[in-house]
């Protein structure tokens, strides 16, 4: 798709200087690359409060158990979300996914029972393609995205790593589900973990 659009990818480049007038970015090693219009992030930080804290780490990150939550410092610390420093997506659908296990090991804790070490970095998300489509992908620590159908095996009704207007659509169904539904805790009938039933490699 990149390909058909005439969009290159170039990995690794950590730029170090951008010539806007020339619309060149320089990178650390050394090269360089012209571009037409530039959008850039900041790279990403933690708190400086949970920095602060002692419970974080020097960038502010709350370091805890990528599967169950919990802190490896403090056992009646659990953590989710942005906050954390986990090798997840720092994304709205992740943090829900992570809600699921983080509850069921605070109850556990408080149990005083062996926790579930039962997340297992499950992410997916809408990427808009243009004209009215979007892609879905889905994924999780081990496994990188796969086509298939997503929720329902076969039935799907999204496609995976294909563009749809069933996608786009979705997309924008996604956005009251959040705000009807997530932010107010009712359950979604989705599981939190990465399901390999419908997808194929």
């Amino acid at each position: 798709m990149l390909a058909r659009r005439g969009i290159s990818v170039l990995g690794d480049f950590a730029v170090s200087e951008v010539d806007g007038p020339k619309r060149v970015l320089r990178s650390f090693d050394g090269r360089e690359t012209n571009y037409d219009l530039l959008v850039t992030v900041p790279v990403h930080g933690g708190s400086d409060s949970i920095a602060r804290s002692g419970l974080g780490d020097a960038s502010g990150w709350l370091p805890v158990d990528k599967h169950t939550l919990q802190s490896p410092r403090f056992a009646n610390v659990f953590a989710l979300g942005d906050a954390t420093n986990l090798p997840a997506s720092k994304a709205g659908a992740v943090a829900h996914f992570q809600s699921e296990v983080l509850l069921d090991n605070v109850l556990r804790f408080l149990g005083d029972r062996p926790l579930a070490p039962a997340f297992d970095g499950h992410a997916n998300c809408f990427i808009e393609t243009g004209y009215g489509k979007a892609m879905l992908i889905d994924f999780n620590y081990e496994t990188e995205p796969l086509p298939g159908r997503f929720p329902l095996p076969g039935i799907g009704p999204f496609a995976l790593l294909e563009e749809s207007a069933t996608n786009h659509w979705g997309k924008l169904a996604f956005k009251w589900v959040y705000w009807n539904l997530l932010l107010e805790g009712k359950e979604l009938p989705l599981d939190h973990r990465m399901l390999l039933a419908g997808k194929w490699s």
